[in-house]
């Protein structure tokens, strides 16, 4: 399967052009399903060029993030397959169009790998368009937007709670092994923000990426960005019982690798 990425740099580049080129105010909130963004009309010609892009309907995919978010640096945000969608994704690229790193992440999937939810926690910079694209096996490009409101989420200074060894995986099956919690112990600074102590801008230092493997091919593969949270997690569910083991492996931006094995039941932790 082949990977998409999309790196740091262009997304920054492509927000600034954005900016610049002071892109239409977006409609009504009456057209929430596919909200003008100029941020998105360009990632769309890139990713997709003349792709027709279909609305997806709740037999297919929903979007659940909270309309106004109690914590910007952390919105939670799933996504929930229904019976037209589960076995036949390939690729999901989840996009929040005003951050200055647009895409979030760009999960691939093993061919025919039943995942039903995908929950994560974001960052969001300001009032934007959120969107969940699927790709199908048949090349079909599926898509859920909705709108959240938000302010920092980008800038917003590290937690307490970031602290700790970088690297450190937790994992925590569900009873009946349909559904699999990455933790990762991890600042994930975002470039934005500010050292309270030095008052020094942060460098960017984050999650690159997030895989589950099973039997040495990835069933899961995410390519993640500055605009996850710090300590960022993925919770994946599954149609059926995952197979066992499964291995975790995280990189970071720094050229950091990191593993831990789940061999079925409760929780597990690594290094």
């Amino acid at each position: 399967m082949a990977r998409s990425s999309f790196p740091i740099h262009a997304v920054l580049a492509a927000a600034l052009a954005a900016v610049l080129c002071a892109a239409p105010a977006a409609r009504a909130i009456g057209e929430a399903q596919q909200p003008v963004s100029g941020m998105w009309e360009a990632l769309r010609g890139q990713w997709y060029a003349d792709t027709r892009i279909d609305i997806a309907g709740d037999a297919f995919m929903r979007l659940e993030v909270p309309s106004n978010t109690p914590d910007p640096a952390a919105t939670p945000l799933g996504i929930r397959f229904g019976p037209d969608a589960i076995g036949r994704v390939r690729q999901l690229r989840i996009v929040v169009d005003n951050n200055p790193a647009p895409l979030v992440a760009t999960v691939a999937l093993r061919e025919g790998t039943p995942v039903e939810t995908l929950d994560l926690r974001v960052r969001v910079d300001r009032y934007t368009s959120v969107r969940a694209i699927a790709e199908t096996d048949d090349g079909r490009v599926v898509m859920r937007s909705t709108w959240v409101k938000a302010s920092g989420g980008c800038s917003a200074p590290p937690s307490p709670a970031a602290g700790g060894t970088p690297g450190e995986i937790r994992l925590r099956g569900a009873d009946d092994a349909r559904a699999l919690l990455v933790s990762v112990r991890h600042p994930n600074h975002s470039g934005f923000q500010i050292d309270p102590r030095s008052g020094e801008a942060i460098p960017p230092y984050y999650v690159s990426s997030i895989v589950l493997d099973e039997g040495g091919t990835p069933l899961v593969d995410a390519q993640t960005t500055i605009s996850m949270s710090e300590n960022p997690s993925l919770r994946i569910g599954f149609a059926k019982a995952l197979p066992k083991p499964i291995e975790v492996r995280v990189a970071d931006s720094a050229d950091g690798h990191f593993k831990a094995a789940w061999t079925g039941g409760g929780d597990a932790t690594a290094p």
